[in-house]
């Protein structure tokens, strides 16, 4: 059993992937909206690993660098290949360092297929269940986090 706040985390990750899904579906493509809301989805994840640890988000750990974040609580090492791959992708889709409305994040977002976005889209929901149930959920695994 999670911790309330572990909960909330995880569900806003869930409603992040729901709302890029949603755009996706909408407009038959992805935008900086969807994209950011991907995005969102994973950083929600990493960090409810984080607030089951402690509780709540300490500060120190409010980065956005989700990459960078999952090696220093050594969450990286514990992800398939694929989900680190993921994680990798979308990582420079963070909308806190490339805000909508510049050029160089709207390239970033349209210079992928919808093929692309597609696959990303697929292993979002997965990418979350992992986090959910493999190291939350997993005492051994989490176990061997480094907070």
């Amino acid at each position: 059993m999670v911790q309330p706040e572990t909960a909330s985390w995880l569900n806003e990750s869930r409603g992040s992937f729901g709302a890029a899904q949603s755009r996706f579906n909408d407009i038959s493509s992805m935008d900086v909206t969807g994209a950011g809301a991907l995005f969102m989805s994973a950083e929600y994840a990493v960090k409810a690993v984080i607030v089951e640890h402690y509780g709540c988000l300490p500060p120190s750990f409010e980065t956005h660098r989700i990459v960078n974040l999952s090696h220093r609580i050594g969450l990286w090492s514990q992800f398939p290949p694929d989900l680190r791959a993921y994680l990798a992708d979308i990582a420079p889709l963070d909308p806190h360092v490339r805000y909508p409305g510049e050029t160089a994040y709207e390239t970033l977002v349209s210079s992928s297929s919808n093929a692309e976005w597609q696959q990303r889209l697929t292993t979002a929901p997965r990418f979350i269940q992992y986090i959910e149930r493999d190291v939350i959920g997993n005492p051994a695994t989490f176990g061997k986090l480094t907070f």
